[in-house]
């Protein structure tokens, strides 16, 4: 007998959805400015990546073995990570670009204090941006798929097992 279970597809574009509209009230809110909030984001997709893994083991039952359940959380994690990631291009590039300008303003700030000189910053403003959104980009890409990819492996080992008989008498 064949179980349903909801595709990993509809759960990271769930989950996805849920990251964005955080990040999106983040940035209205000027909250994203702050350091903790991107790690409020970070630990809801935790839990979520957690969550969707544990639902996967219980729409089935617990017969699927840890490496299924392992590999459907994981593949929830990747398509919500891309989708996120695919968001935050967009975001940096075109629907927030003033965002990344008041981050290397903070960075020039924090340079000033610590004592370096600001003709060299001024003349490489653009690649400072351009290396900023990169290492933001790269950071998001790493980070949440490894932190996702966390979440779902402590669903799969914390979730109760059934075993199938393997011989029928």
């Amino acid at each position: 007998m064949e179980v349903s279970y909801t595709s990993h597809i509809r759960k990271g574009l769930i989950i996805a959805a849920i990251i964005i509209a955080i990040n999106l009230i983040g940035h209205f809110s000027n909250l994203i400015l702050l350091p903790w909030y991107g790690f409020i984001i970070l630990t809801i997709f935790i839990i979520a990546s957690f969550i969707s893994t544990w639902i996967f083991n219980t729409q089935t039952k617990g017969y699927e073995p840890f490496s299924a359940t392992l590999s459907h959380g994981f593949k929830t994690v990747a398509v919500a990570t891309v989708i996120f990631f695919v968001y935050n291009f967009l975001a940096m590039h075109y629907f927030f670009p003033g965002y990344v300008t008041n981050q290397i303003e903070a960075l020039k700030q924090e340079a000033l204090q610590h004592g370096e000189k600001m003709e060299s910053f001024t003349t490489n403003i653009d690649k400072a941006k351009q290396i900023y959104i990169n290492t933001q980009l790269a950071g998001i890409l790493i980070l949440y798929l490894l932190a996702g990819g966390a979440g779902a492996l402590l669903a799969a080992v914390s979730a109760p097992k059934k075993f199938k008989p393997t011989t029928s008498e």
